[in-house]
């Protein structure tokens, strides 16, 4: 009977998913940074159940990044507008 980890690379595994949990909690909230650590902490046990949990915490990361960048040139874009009009 072969492990259940056998043919994973369990180390790059935890890594990607602990770079994604630092970046998660930082940039991505806190939801994208418990995926990152359930794919960290499942990374011994579970590898394909933790590289799952480690792509939804960088999908969450990078949607929200998005917003922020789309909030953050809507709102240049609202002063440059309302400054060109004179209000």
């Amino acid at each position: 009977m072969t492990s259940p980890t056998s043919g994973y690379d369990i180390e790059g595994i935890k890594k990607k998913a602990l770079i994604w949990t630092i970046v998660g909690f930082i940039c991505g909230g806190v939801i994208a940074g418990v995926f990152g650590l359930l794919g960290y902490l499942k990374a011994d046990t579970e590898p394909e159940t933790a590289q799952k949990f480690t792509k939804w915490a960088m999908i969450i990361t990078i949607i929200v990044l998005a917003l922020y960048v789309l909030l953050f040139v809507g709102s240049i874009l609202l002063g440059v507008m309302g400054a060109a009009t004179g209000m």
